[in-house]
């Protein structure tokens, strides 16, 4: 019996109904880490392990099982992987698995070429952090990165893998730094947050809202005065603020309160506390869809301040 279910199980199909799904259910997910589990160990093909190992280890960074998700990267790291090695970089440049180790992270970035890769280098010798504090070559790999990705911003083949606003994001900060900053500058930001906005509809991920954070407060930044909402992920730059907000979605009308509770920003929506507006933005579904998948249909964002 036991054979004949297993027999069953097509772990291909799995795999297929896993990505098909926007909201993988918890069976779904089950299901599809045991489907890549049986690849992995019945693969005949270095390429397969790499293929997918690398499968479970996003699956599990999505989630945020670090310690599962380090463990399947270095699996592939083994057969010479850049990706594998791109996201061990991640995983030690962050301590994300309890352990900070920029030393590591940067033979792991030195070693592959993508553009991640490149970036994060960059970061490293824009802060000093490991290597020598070197803002020129920091401004060369931030420069040649965006002439590389800055054709793409317009392009639909690239929406959901372009890089242009973690590298668009890097080149305004560079700029703002410098005092050179633009209308060129903000346009680039404008582009950023939309493209993020449908990567995000598309290929949900924690980083996608960390990403989108930086790019909001570096547009508060640049416009000190209110540039009015733009939509609801405008909602990242109120984390110090007391406030409710009302929206429309579907007919009807939904109110999000966010207060500051024992030195947290708390964002109450539907009787439920999320713990800041990460939290809120990565949690919280509305009709049992992520809110982020529906951003584009939230309508008549009303928003009023309380002051003390």
């Amino acid at each position: 019996m036991g054979d004949n279910k297993r027999d069953a199980f097509d772990p291909f199909l799995e795999m297929q109904n896993f990505y098909r799904s926007d909201d993988p259910t918890e069976e779904q997910q089950f299901r599809f880490v045991e489907a890549m589990k049986m690849l992995i160990d019945g693969a005949a093909w270095e390429s397969d392990i790499v293929a997918f190992s690398y499968n479970l280890a996003i699956y599990y960074r999505n989630i945020r099982e670090f310690d599962l998700e380090k463990k399947y990267l270095e699996l592939g790291a083994k057969y010479g992987s850049s990706a594998h090695k791109e996201e061990l970089g991640f995983i030690w440049y962050y301590g994300l698995t309890g352990e900070q180790d920029f030393g590591k992270a940067y033979h792991c970035f030195s070693e592959c070429d993508t553009r991640k890769s490149r970036f994060m280098l960059a970061d490293m010798y824009h802060d000093g952090i490991y290597v020598q504090y070197d803002p020129i070559k920091c401004w060369d790999i931030i420069e040649e990165l965006f002439s590389e990705v800055e054709s793409e911003r317009n392009d639909p083949r690239f929406t959901i893998s372009t890089l242009y606003p973690e590298i668009a994001l890097r080149m305004v900060r560079l700029n703002l730094e410098a005092g050179t900053e633009d209308n060129y500058d903000w346009n680039n930001l404008l582009d950023a947050r939309s493209i993020l906005a449908r990567r995000q509809c598309y290929r949900p991920f924690w980083g996608n809202i960390k990403t989108m954070h930086g790019i909001l407060d570096t547009m508060t930044e640049m416009r000190e005065s209110d540039y009015g909402l733009i939509d609801l992920y405008d909602l990242l730059t109120f984390e110090e603020s007391d406030a409710a907000v009302l929206f429309d979605f579907g007919g009807i009308t939904y109110r999000l309160n966010i207060f500051q509770h024992e030195r947290e920003s708390i964002y109450d929506f539907e009787n439920k506390w999320y713990h800041g507006a990460e939290d809120f933005f990565e949690k919280v579904r509305i009709e049992g869809i992520r809110i982020t998948t529906v951003m584009q249909r939230i309508e008549n964002i009303r928003v009023h301040r309380y002051t003390e």
